[in-house]
């Protein structure tokens, strides 16, 4: 038995004066469909007890919607919160239990002040990272140098990789009604705009924002399939992971989602990727497979992603444009592939091939990410091909220092409530073991740097350059 998209809404996006239930009911009725008929409703909100002080919501929805009387339940997985309950919600059709079900997802975030909002996404943060005063910024930010340097990509390329990402999401929210931005960006604006974690700027990081997107799904065919669906974890410290630059997570999601489709990566006439932060729509392609990483900087160079590229990616504008209401962004992401694949967006914009699409959604810092791929019914895609998501890089027999080292770093501007700001912070690696620490050095740091280790009163870790390294800046400054 299939389970296929029978219509599909979205609210507009951006900061808005509706409450979240006014922004739901936007959703259901963009989607210009009775839903007296559902069996049930699956509902994913990331955080409304914080954001907007209402808790059992998923009573309060239906209670809103006059659906009363038929089961709803709420999911949650931090920012993966709207893939993840269409995936449980195609599951429970899938297994016949029901036979038509509306899933909504949405967030109110604007109502708080940024650095309050920024301590309440933290909260998804292990305890032992966020004490250090960690952030989602800064967390990208310390993925963002450790994958640069473990692929020799020079800052100055670096930053021109992550603005092609940024410049491109933004020339699509302009066409997206529902975008909270609609506007251009040049490589001037950006390189201007505030840095909220080294190297990771403003125009590197999704917004702030309120939102819903509403799916309605059955066991009736319709013109749209959900051919393939998957989820993956991983540990919740990014400091635990073996690598930081490749999301395990991503990868095991991808491999469930293409071979429950029975396709391959080459498949994909179009995708939706992740890019709460510009470096992650980067990882995002390589780890589901669509981009080979040696690739990555001529696909961004070549404009291979925009609409009339080889392959599409984000031309809804992504979170980057569109906005992040954290819970509703991964359902969107699906809204978002169903109006494309039904003709319902600018024509300036059309796609030649837009069979089969994938969209990537992450949960936390990558803790648990959700990979949905959809075809358009009849389509006739049968791909004998296969791809292993297996990390083929082999770790290097090389000797683990003793002496701790930075593994990665960042300067965070933009601090959660109560934190002083700028934040220096490091990944400290020290023999197989990782963990992260406030830097207090005059040293700039750099991958690589010998530190000292020092536990302060409050149980927060600091880091500055070892004595000895010291000694010897001195002594070549001397002879200097």
């Amino acid at each position: 038995m299939g389970v296929f998209i029978y219509k599909a809404g979205l609210s507009k996006f951006g900061k808005r004066k509706s409450n979240i239930i006014h922004l739901i009911q936007e959703a259901v009725f963009n989607m210009k469909t009775d839903i007296s008929d559902v069996d049930a409703v699956f509902i994913g909100l990331m955080n409304p007890e914080e954001f907007t002080g209402v808790g059992n919501i998923a009573s309060y929805v239906l209670d809103k919607l006059g659906l009363y009387k038929i089961p709803a339940v709420r999911i949650e997985t931090a920012s993966s919160t709207g893939a993840a309950v269409l995936y449980y919600a195609y599951a429970a059709v899938k297994s016949g239990i029901y036979k038509n079900v509306l899933v909504i997802a949405a967030e109110k975030m604007t109502e708080m002040p940024t650095n309050r909002v920024t301590k309440i996404l933290a909260e998804v943060i292990h305890p032992a990272e966020r004490k250090t005063g960690a952030t989602m910024p800064a967390l990208a930010a310390l993925v963002t140098n450790r994958f640069a340097y473990e692929n020799k990509i020079k800052k100055d390329v670096l930053k021109k990789l992550l603005f092609y990402v940024a410049e491109k999401n933004h020339y699509y929210g302009q066409f997206n009604e529902f975008a909270q931005f609609r506007k251009e960006i040049d490589f001037d604006t950006y390189i201007k705009s505030k840095i909220v974690s080294s190297p990771l700027s403003l125009y590197d990081c999704a917004p702030i924002s309120d939102g819903a997107a509403a799916v309605y799904l059955s066991s009736e065919k319709g013109d749209i399939v959900v051919a393939g669906i998957g989820q993956g974890t991983d540990r919740q410290a990014l400091c635990e992971r073996e690598i930081i630059t490749s999301f395990e997570s991503t990868k095991a999601a991808a491999f469930n989602a293409f071979k429950m489709a029975g396709l391959s990566p080459m498949d994909i006439d179009f995708a939706e990727i992740h890019d709460a932060f510009t470096p992650f729509e980067v990882t995002g392609l390589i780890d589901t497979g669509l981009v080979d990483k040696k690739e990555i900087i001529r696909f961004y160079e070549e404009r291979l992603g925009y609409h009339d590229g080889k392959l599409p990616v984000n031309i809804s504008g992504g979170l980057k444009s569109r906005g992040h209401p954290v819970g509703a962004s991964g359902l969107a992401q699906v809204v978002e592939v169903y109006n494309i694949m039904n003709g319902k967006y600018n024509d300036e914009i059309s796609l030649k091939r837009c069979d089969v699409a994938l969209t990537q959604s992450i949960g936390g810092l990558a803790t648990n990410n959700f990979v949905i791929i959809l075809k358009r019914r009849g389509s006739k895609v049968k791909s004998t091909l296969r791809y292993d998501f297996n990390d083929k890089r082999k770790s290097k027999k090389e000797k683990m220092s003793k002496i701790p080292q930075i593994y990665s770093f960042t300067e965070l501007y933009i601090t959660p409530e109560g934190v002083n700001s700028p934040l220096n912070l490091v990944m400290v690696q020290r023999k197989q073991k990782k963990f992260l620490a406030r830097y207090i050095g005059d040293v700039k740091p750099k991958i690589g740097l010998k530190l000292s280790i020092k536990k302060m009163d409050n149980g927060i870790l600091y880091a500055y350059p070892e004595a000895g390294f010291i000694e010897k800046i001195r002594k070549r400054l001397k002879k200097k």
